[in-house]
């Protein structure tokens, strides 16, 4: 939330002037308006998040102010200032909505407290919608699918990974969506615009020359062309291969403008083991590590997982719609998932495949599924 304005409004011009120099030097965004019709124009023109007025002015009073205030800038908060004595007056700006009054004269440090609890509850609203709004469709985020806290704290790494833009090692077993949070990542960047290009690192010939390869990577950086480059499994380059890639990012000219996130199946102790960063000039500290739960390890995101598979499987096949049952949802939710998400999407296209018409049942799963299911209810 950006530093909000404030305009204080009277027509006593030595009030504004000793206002507006006390909050500047506290460094308040702070506007001054010397009647009530001015200030109109102003709040038409600019959103301001809080506004004193006195009470007493010609053309229009703090009390009709107040109401124009209330009826166009429900959101903005008003404090009526009212002289000494005057509580009649404060009373009934108080019904019409007012926040709160001062009494004059008043002290410049009772002004601040008051703007600090406005400020603090209206970021505290702000966090209160922020997160509710979230709630909503945090089952979804991009790419990714899951409402376990461990996705959940996923959604929040990539949410803070918008105001910056570091280099993204994330790491994973095979199958647990590493890319689909790459893309997440771009997609929620300064390079969504720009092209997302997944580069599989161990599919890279080993024996080709280091012209050629140069020439490769040449050609991939302008394709991306300040989009983003996914390095999956990072540490199957060769070291031949390592320093050659790194070579060619660091003095191509576009290695500020690319996104770089890296990919790898392997612990952190074991990448670091490989050298795989200090060959490809990529310093480790300034790398923001994701690690991608296994499926065993958030299985209240199966049958959300189920079902977004089916959905998906139906509607790039155009068959017709099935369902799961209830013994085959206790077999999956027992089951370890070596292969993770791809093993389960595997599932849901196979019995597609299979015919299946109206819900898989446990006798259409793969035979180690459901002979696992058996054994644990031999358990």
């Amino acid at each position: 939330m950006e530093d909000p304005n404030i305009l204080f409004v009277d027509d006593d011009l030595d009030i504004l002037d000793m206002v507006e120099k006390y909050l500047k030097r506290h460094e308040y965004r702070i506007h001054t308006c010397d009647n009530g019709l001015k200030a109109l124009k102003m709040l038409q023109e600019k959103e301001f998040a809080v506004v004193f007025t006195d009470y007493k002015m010609p053309e229009l009073n703090g009390l009709e102010l107040l109401a124009a205030i209330k009826k166009y800038r429900p959101d903005t908060e008003v404090v009526i200032i009212t002289g000494y004595g005057s509580m009649e007056s404060a009373i009934e700006a108080m019904k019409f909505g007012s926040y709160d009054y001062l009494q004059k004269p008043f002290k410049l440090d009772h002004l601040k407290l008051i703007i600090d609890r406005i400020i603090e509850e209206k970021k505290l609203e702000a966090d209160t919608k922020l997160f509710r709004a979230r709630s909503r469709q945090r089952h979804k985020y991009g790419d990714l699918i899951g409402i376990s806290a461990k996705m959940q704290e996923i959604y929040e790494l990539i949410d803070r990974l918008q105001i910056d833009d570091p280099t993204v090692l994330i790491l994973g077993e095979s199958g647990t969506g590493k890319e689909l949070a790459a893309k997440t990542i771009h997609q929620n960047s300064g390079h969504q615009n720009a092209p997302f290009v997944p580069v599989n690192c161990g599919s890279l010939a080993k024996d080709i020359s280091s012209m050629q390869i140069n020439q490769h990577m040449q050609n991939l950086l302008d394709t991306v062309n300040k989009g983003t480059i996914y390095l999956d499994e990072i540490t199957e380059l060769t070291p031949e291969l390592r320093e050659t890639v790194s070579n060619l990012f660091m003095n191509s000219g576009q290695k500020d403008t690319i996104r770089i996130i890296a990919g790898t199946r392997y612990e952190l102790d074991d990448v670091i083991a490989s050298g795989v960063f200090k060959n490809v000039k990529m310093d480790l500290l300034d790398v923001l590590q994701i690690r991608m739960p296994p499926l065993r390890e958030r299985k209240e995101d199966i049958i959300l997982l189920i079902n977004h598979f089916i959905d998906k499987t139906y509607r790039k096949n155009n068959k017709r719609m099935i369902g799961i049952a209830p013994d085959t949802i206790d077999i999956l939710l027992t089951y370890h998932w070596p292969g993770n998400l791809i093993q389960l999407q595997n599932v849901v296209e196979r019995a597609f495949a299979m015919g299946v018409e109206n819900c898989i049942e446990p006798e259409d799963l793969p035979a180690e599924i459901k002979t696992f299911g058996e054994i644990s209810k031999l358990d």
